[in-house]
């Protein structure tokens, strides 16, 4: 890929100007953060319990499954429009 195509000025309408961003899809934003971060930090502890670093609790598992399926619902509903 030559150097010319990777420094392209940005083109066309950002989201916000054509009206896309709505508060509905705000919510859907911030709810995909919030459960990417569960889905990840609930996975941590997931991990150090399979690796022996720590007991493993039913907890674990359960919300880093959660997260995740919560997660990309979310995901899709910001990119549903």
């Amino acid at each position: 890929m030559a150097l010319d195509e990777l420094q392209k000025p940005n083109v066309g309408t950002p989201e916000f100007a054509a009206g896309r961003s709505t508060s509905e899809r705000k919510v859907w934003a911030i709810v995909t953060t919030v459960a990417f971060a569960v889905f990840w930090f609930s996975g941590l502890f997931l991990a150090a319990g399979l690796y022996g670093q720590q007991s493993m609790h039913w907890s674990a598992p359960v919300l880093a499954v959660l997260g995740l399926g919560v997660g990309l619902y979310a995901r899709r509903k910001v990119d549903a429009d």
